[in-house]
Parts: C-alpha cells; structure tokens; sequence
C-alpha cells in the first residue's frame, strides 16, 4: 500500500524538479543573451520641461537586468527634481522600461536673485529645461528668502497675482496668453502689461477674478472686431464701468 503511495509522491517530486530546472536554464541562457537587459526607456508626461534632465537619470538603469533593476530607487532619483510632483515607473518585458511623470504647471516667473519660475500652486521651480514664454511677475519684493527652492513663495501679494493668473489660463486662455507682465504698481494695485508692450490694464486690489471675467466679457462683446491691444489703456477698477483710451 505504501509502494504505491511513494511512485505518485515520487512523480510529482520529479516534474517539479525538471520544471525548476528548464526555468532556471530559461534564465540562464536570457542572462547570457542579454534578453532582458534594458535598452529602451519611454517617459510620458514630459509637457512643460525639457525630458533631458529626466534621461539624465537614465544611466543609473540603462543596460541593467530588468529584472533585478531597483525601479523603486530610480524612481525616487526623479522625484528629487522639484518640477516633478509623481511619478510611475514600470516594467515591459523583456527589455523596456515605462515612466509616467506629472509635473508641476508652470504659471509665471519672477526675477529675484535669479530667474525664478512659480507653479499653479505658488511653488518656486527653476527656470532650467523650460523654455515657455510665461507672464512676468513685476514690482514685487525679490528677497531671495521669499522664494525657496522647491516650496511655495512666502509672498501673500506673489501668491495672489499667481492664483489669479492660473484662474485665468484655465478660463480664458487668450488673455493669459497676451500677458507680458503683471504689475504691483506704486499704489498697491494690481495691473497687466500686453506683450504688444504697450497695452495697459488696470485690475485694482479687489475681486480681482471678477475684473477678468468683465475684461473677457469686454472683448467678446466686440465679435472680433476689436482686440484688447486697439486699446492703449483699460481702466476696471471701478463698478460697473470699463474706462478705455484707444491706440
């Protein structure tokens, strides 16, 4: 009875032997063919800055055995970029490896030491590997201490002119597109400079996304028969009223 029992017991042992053993030889001969050596990177979501500084990383990766390949360590050499808000990174066998970056949206710059780029959220980013044209924060304070790499600006009067300038890129991108510069003038108010350089917009110091919503309302009523930059000068700061001096 017991004879019996072993020949299965002892056939299942040996077919689970063979198997590891074709495995481990399958591996084997990959390893020694370079099957599963990486040769090919794809980034996706580079969308505001150059992908270089992204492939920079690369090096540490490249040519290394899929499988072994520590994508988590990688992974954090690219979140220590301050343009980059998260990452995924993963494997496509047999040789190819996926990364899905989400950077920060860059929204405006200031000049303060150097040139400093501002994300939608008020986070300080530098200007390296990005090439955009983006409104110029003008007249503010450029203590360097209020401009950390890497964190959100410490200035209450930078962090309204760039919630408002993201309010305004994402309802009504023609305008945000126009902007040269964005002025904290001498009176503490707030102003717009068109790149045509010499179109003038007075915003004031309050309800300052409802002044954006009159100036698009402004242009519109005009069905393309005028733009902003006939006007040399646009006055909002009053209620109810759009004081204008034409080119």
């Amino acid at each position: 009875m017991k004879k019996y029992q072993l020949i299965p017991m002892i056939s299942v042992i040996s077919t689970f032997t063979i198997i590891i053993f074709i495995c481990f030889t399958a591996f084997k001969w990959a390893d020694f063919k370079n099957i599963y050596n990486v040769k090919k990177i794809n980034i996706q979501g580079a969308n505001f800055f150059d992908r270089s500084i992204i492939e920079e990383k690369n090096e540490a990766i490249i040519s290394s055995n899929i499988l072994r390949s520590d994508l988590r360590s990688f992974k954090n050499k690219i979140l220590e970029l301050d343009h980059i808000v998260d990452c995924k990174v993963s494997r496509e066998f047999p040789s190819t490896i996926n990364i899905i970056i989400y950077e920060r949206e860059p929204i405006a710059l200031i000049n303060s030491d150097e040139l400093i780029i501002l994300d939608a959220e008020g986070v300080c980013l530098p200007v390296e590997y990005c090439d955009l044209s983006l409104p110029i924060l003008t007249n503010f304070k450029t203590n360097p201490e209020l401009y950390p790499k890497g964190f959100k600006t410490a200035s209450n009067n930078v962090m309204t002119s760039v919630q408002l300038m993201k309010y305004t890129k994402d309802n009504f991108s023609n305008i945000y597109d126009e902007i040269s510069e964005f002025v904290f003038n001498e009176d503490s108010e707030y102003e717009v400079i068109l790149k045509n350089g010499k179109t003038r917009i007075m915003l004031g110091i309050n309800n300052l996304s409802t002044k954006m919503k009159y100036l698009n309302s402004f242009e519109m009523a005009f069905n393309g028969e005028k733009e902003l930059t006939d006007y040399n000068y646009i006055d909002l700061r009053f209620d109810n009223q759009v004081i204008v001096k034409e080119s």
